[in-house]
């Protein structure tokens, strides 16, 4: 789908990255002073093909007329002009607030500062360049580092013999630029500085890209100085450098891709630097040698492929979290599903990419349902990207092609018209995202998530749209279900015998391993290399039946995890009747599903050699090993296996629905009203400063949906009944399903303004110990606003004089209500549990006012008189609900003020009281 983006142009370099997402961008040159506007320096980059300076004038009519599918910001200023637009925004975190904070002298007053960027991020998708800079915000946001396209870059001979410096600012940034550092290391040499840099001489704008291009060809060194903690240990323009084949002298810093005598020099000692300085400008052939791997480092770590599919990613993010917010379409049966026929219609999203487990789940699925795929193609830029060029497969594309922004009904119309599906299942490929649409299909919808251990911030967020989640590794479940996310089982991945099975091969190697060895996996690296010293050991880049080959051909398959994965390489190794030898990966399930000794070997890194020497010494006993590891792959862990497993659960979870109280799932998901009432008489007593609201027992969630609506505040839902929790993640921002008594709350410490129980208490087994467990949840500010029924209504005591306590389905006796309050006992409940009641209103009988007459002082209802009674409490029996608020009893002052607080406090100071009572 194309998209029109508006965009601000405070970084030109950065956004012709962005431009390779194919995306048209719209850049509006933001206004610097009155009359000034920054305008696009062609010196810097030539503007791309699919962008275009747009005025404001014209940028404001495009907003109107709903033109943008986007608003992408790089700082707080765009995302105040913008702030009026109701579209989806993301905002880009260029630099770490520790060092914006520094450069303005440490002026900013952080908790003021954080509150706007939370005001105006409020609703917006968040970016963050880098790991380092997400971590220092501490705010919530996906991280895409830079990529580079290695094609545009490259011919470094280093001929000019000088040393390179490229940044704007360097003096003035000190701070996070390291100028003092750098110039020491530069001092007497040919240094050449590009960009603005009034107070450094000699320094000058590039005369256009051409013009950097060739000082980084022609340049013998770059010089690197960003200062750790406030700045990555690289830059865009060091990057650059990299990627045109240039070796790269660096000060030390925790993020830095530098890796000393391999890509250049690193070191907090400036006297070394400058001898690797000389080292370079002295030997020609060694400043080559060097850039040549600098450039590999960029190729691998920042290739230009994973930055557009991240920011692809983003983008549908963005779109995705804006639909669902507003609701874009018709509310109706997509929760309400039909029985499932006993062989199935799936729609599977997917890519091409066959090295992944959506193709070998696919040709499982196949072989026991109607498959028809959707999505994305795996191109040959994929395959570059992903270093797959071994691969020799036939690639399968989707049958129905669907495009990242592409709709899922627009994949429904393109289906044969005698096919629907039953069931939509997503799975992960790292190539294909979810439909912004997706809620609006009307059948089961699945997905199966693989790389949690590395993505699962991002994971959370596409779980949330899915009726059941299937996640590869056992790790995460608990935390998916502590978050909300109910449906959720681990479904591990396995093997398929026609491609990973056993070769007939001669055993050539000690010790064999298929896989990647990268920087950010030492220890992988380390453990090979001891191996190597001992073995015959062989390491390959190979795919699919070649991979099978190499296991085959090995005595010994090693493994290692990466974040306690259960990898596929387990099940693949198994299957090819090679010895497994493997880390135990704890929390993994390993060993759950395969024994130690008897299905494959466990290692300590400690003792690798000797274990791997014991099994190769002992070929007959690593022989049993392997044979058995191959039989319980075969009979348990192939995916067929786990397509079988998967259909079964989703067959059982809908029949499940269907069947769930006795009741037939309707089309309004078989939710009655009265988990859909706005509590409109509650809502008054929320603070509209509250910008974090908990509702416990948030129904269907249509009343905690208008205080967000009302305030935009982030509302949190909990839900015993699952079919208006189910609802109610349509509507709330997080919705978790069970007993608020039972569950765990996986909250952090005053996490929230305001806790609502609407008519909730009542129904609880222990009221006292919820009060308390929620209590550190709430902010120094917040408070608990509550409605409790009054069992001293007249009504009930007239029942009780006829000797009756009648439940009904609905009132003051409801057959579901637990526990029974009057006002005393609600004064004891709070304060016995360390709160503070500060405002009680009444939900009074209307007979009150006709009732009651001056100088009253009993009431009479059927064989019942109570008399001498005060007004006060004479009222009391007319009184059908209270409805209050609460504070923490040592937070009583200082607090949020609910619009009911306020006008209590006027009417204290005035002496007037009427239908309401103050406590304080």
């Amino acid at each position: 789908m194309d998209l029109k983006i508006l965009t601000f142009n405070w970084h030109e370099p950065y956004i012709c990255l962005m431009a390779h997402t194919g995306y048209e961008f719209h850049i509006l040159e933001p206004e610097t002073g009155p009359g000034q506007r920054r305008q696009w320096d062609r010196n810097m980059r030539p503007l791309p093909q699919n962008g275009r300076i747009v005025g404001e004038t014209e940028a404001w009519r495009n907003l109107e007329e709903g033109n943008y599918a986007l608003v992408v910001a790089h700082n707080l200023k765009d995302l105040a002009w913008a702030r009026d637009y109701d579209i989806p925004k993301i905002a880009v975190f260029h630099n770490k607030f520790s060092t914006e904070a520094g450069l303005s002298g440490n002026s900013v007053d952080k908790e003021k500062y954080f509150r706007l960027v939370e005001d105006l991020t409020r609703g917006v998708h968040r970016v963050f360049i880098s790991q380092s800079k997400r971590d220092d915000w501490g705010l919530e946001g996906d991280i895409i580092r830079p990529g580079l396209p290695l094609d545009e870059y490259g011919g470094y001979d280093g001929t000019g013999g000088f040393i390179l410096r490229v940044g704007n600012h360097l003096k003035e940034r000190d701070l996070m630029l390291g100028y003092t550092a750098s110039s020491q290391i530069v001092e007497g040499f040919e240094c050449v500085t590009l960009g603005q840099n009034p107070q450094i001489p000699g320094s000058r704008l590039s005369n256009g890209f051409d013009d950097l291009k060739e000082h980084y060809r022609r340049g013998r060194v770059f010089v690197n100085t960003t200062v750790d903690g406030y700045e990555d240990g690289y830059n865009l323009s060091m990057l650059e450098a990299m990627a045109t084949g240039m070796p790269v002298v660096s000060t030390c810093n925790a993020t830095s891709p530098i890796e000393n005598g391999v890509n250049g020099y690193i070191s907090d000692d400036i006297a070394t630097l400058r001898q690797g300085v000389e080292e370079l400008l002295r030997n020609p052939d060694k400043a080559r040698e060097m850039g040549k791997n600098a450039r590999e480092t960029v190729a691998r770590l920042f290739p230009i492929g994973r930055f557009v599919k991240n920011w692809k990613q983003a983008v549908q993010t963005a779109i995705d979290l804006f639909l669902v917010r507003h609701e874009a379409v018709e509310e109706g049966g997509a929760e309400g599903f039909a029985a499932l026929p006993e062989k199935l219609n799936i729609l599977m999203d997917t890519n091409g990419n066959p090295v992944t487990t959506a193709h070998y789940l696919e040709r499982a699925l196949r072989r026991q349902c109607h498959v028809i795929t959707c999505g994305s193609a795996f191109t040959r830029e994929q395959r570059q990207n992903w270093n797959m060029e071994a691969l020799d497969w036939p690639v399968n594309q989707p049958e129905i092609r669907r495009e990242p922004g592409e709709t899922i009904q627009s994949v429904l119309g393109k289906l044969p018209a005698d096919w629907r599906p039953n069931v939509y299942l997503y799975v992960e490929t790292g190539l294909n995202a979810i439909p912004a649409d997706l809620h609006t299909l009307q059948v089961p919808k699945v997905c199966y998530l693989i790389d949690t251990h590395l993505n699962k911030e991002q994971h959370l967020k596409i779980a949330r749209h899915f009726d059941m989640v299937f996640l590869a590794q056992r790790e995460y479940v608990d935390e998916f279900r502590r978050v909300g996310i109910q449906h959720v089982e681990w479904l591990p991945l396995a093997c398929d015998p026609e491609i990973h099975g056993k070769q007939n091969l001669e055993k050539k190697y000690d010790v064999g391993f298929v896989g990647s060895i990268l920087p950010n996996l030492p220890r992988r690296g380390e453990l090979l290399d001891r191996l190597a010293t001992h073995f015959n050991t062989h390491i390959e880049r190979q795919f699919m039946k070649k991979m099978a080959g190499v296991f085959s051909q090995s005595r010994i398959v090693f493994n290692n995890a990466v974040r306690n994965d259960l990898n596929m390489r387990v099940f693949e190794a198994l299957c090819s009747g090679s010895l497994l030898a493997t880390d135990e990966a704890p929390g993994s399930g390993l060993t759950d599903l395969f024994e130690n000794g008897k299905h494959l070997v466990v290692y300590e890194d400690d003792s690798i050699v000797d274990t791997v020497r014991h099994y190769l010494d002992h070929p007959d006993e690593a022989e049993r090993i392997a044979e058995a590891g191959r039989r319980e792959v075969l009979a348990r862990h192939t995916y067929d296996h786990r397509a079988e497993t998967l259909v079964d659960r989703v067959k059982e979870w809908v029949k499940t629905r269907l069947t769930e109280e006795g009741e037939p799932v309707s089309g309004d998901n078989g939710v009655s009203d009265y988990y859909r009432n706005v509590r409109q008489d509650l809502l008054h007593l929320v603070p509209r400063d509250a910008q974090s609201v908990l509702e416990v027992g948030c129904g269907a969630g249509h009343t905690g949906h208008a205080i967000r609506e009302r305030q935009g505040a982030v509302v949190t839902g909990i839900e015993v009944n699952s079919r208006a929790a189910a609802e109610a993640r349509r509507h709330l921002d997080i919705v978790l399903e069970g007993s608020v008594e039972n569950m765990d709350l996986p909250f952090a410490e005053k996490e929230f303004d305001c806790i609502l129980f609407a008519d909730v208490l009542e129904h609880l087994v222990d009221p006292a110990l919820v009060l308390r467990k929620t209590l550190p949840y709430l902010s120094e500010r917040g408070v608990v606003v509550a409605s409790i029924p009054n069992i001293q209504y007249h009504g009930i005591l007239n029942q009780l004089g006829e000797g009756n306590w009648t439940y009904e389905d609905e009132g003051i006796l409801d057959r579901t209500h637990l526990r029974f309050f009057t006002l005393k006992e609600i004064q004891k409940l709070f304060a016995e549990t360390g709160y503070e009641v500060r405002v009680v209103e009444e939900n009074l009988d209307p007979q009150y006012e006709k009732f009651v007459s001056p100088g009253q002082t009993s009431i009479r209802t059927g064989r019942v008189t109570i008399s001498d009674l005060t007004p006060e409490e004479l009222k009391r029996f007319f009184v059908i609900q209270y409805k209050l608020v609460a504070q923490p009893a040592i937070h009583a002052e200082g607090s949020f003020r609910s619009d009911s607080l306020v006008q209590m406090d006027n009417k204290i100071e005035s002496h007037e009281f009427h239908n309401k009572e103050v406590f304080s």
